[in-house]
C-alpha cells in the first residue's frame, strides 16, 4: 500500500470517526416545537394564576355558568397536552389562554380582590382555607371570606405551629435546617407498608 494511499485511508478513518462523534440530532418537528412553546406559556400563566388568586380558589370566583365552561375546557386540555396529536395540544392550550384571560377578567369584574402575599389560599383534603401570614390580616381575611363565600376554614400561621407538639417542631425544625428544601410528608402507615410488600436487595 503506497504512502498516498495511506492518507486516503486515514483521511478517510478520521472523517468516520468525527461523524460518529458528533451529537446525534433528532429531526426538526415545528409542530412539536409550536406545541412546546404553547405548553409552556400555559403553565406559566397558571403559576401566575395560582399566585395572585390561589388555584382553587381562582376557579371558585368564576361566575358559575363560566366556571362550568372553564372546567370542560381545562378537561380537555388535560386530556390532550401528554399526547403527540400537535394540532391538538395547540389548539386547546391556545383555548387554555383565552379561558384564563376570559376568566380573570370576569372576577375582577365581580370585584374580587387578588391576594397580597399576606394571605394564601389553597384546598387540602377538600377543605378550603383561607390562611394569614400574621394575625393583624386576619379582619381582612374574614372579610374577603365572607364576600366570596368559598372559604371554608380560615386560619393564622401561629396558630397552625401551635399545633405542632414540641417535641416534634423541635426535630421537625433541626431536618430542615440541615437539609434545605426537606418536606414534611404524610406519615406512612403499616398499611401502606404491607402494600409494598417485602423488600429485597435482589431484585434482578
Amino acid at each position: 500500500m503506497g504512502y498516498c494511499t495511506v492518507c486516503v485511508v486515514s483521511a478517510f478513518l478520521l472523517t468516520v470517526i468525527k461523524a460518529m462523534n458528533k451529537t446525534y440530532k433528532p429531526p426538526k418537528n415545528p409542530q412539536k416545537d409550536k406545541s412546546d412553546i404553547l405548553l409552556a406559556k400555559v403553565e406559566k400563566r397558571r403559576s401566575e394564576i395560582s399566585l395572585r388568586w390561589g388555584e382553587e380558589r381562582f376557579t371558585d370566583l368564576i361566575d358559575p355558568q363560566l366556571r362550568e365552561r372553564y372546567i370542560e375546557m381545562c378537561n380537555k386540555f388535560d386530556a390532550v397536552k401528554a399526547g403527540t396529536n400537535y394540532l391538538s395540544i395547540q389548539t386547546m392550550a391556545e383555548g387554555m389562554l383565552r379561558a384564563y384571560d376570559k376568566c380573570e377578567e370576569n372576577i375582577r369584574q365581580r370585584g374580587h380582590d387578588v391576594l397580597n402575599g399576606e394571605i394564601w389560599a389553597f384546598t387540602y383534603e377538600g377543605i378550603r382555607f383561607l390562611v394569614v401570614k400574621d394575625k393583624a390580616y386576619m379582619p381582612r381575611a374574614l372579610a374577603m371570606s365572607k364576600k366570596e363565600g368559598c372559604t371554608d376554614s380560615m386560619w393564622h400561621i401561629k396558630e397552625l405551629l401551635k399545633l405542632i407538639p414540641k417535641d416534634s417542631f423541635v426535630f421537625t425544625d433541626a431536618i430542615k435546617s440541615k437539609f434545605p428544601g426537606a418536606e414534611v410528608i404524610e406519615p406512612t402507615t403499616i398499611e401502606d407498608v404491607k402494600n409494598v410488600g417485602p423488600i429485597t436487595p435482589f431484585l434482578g
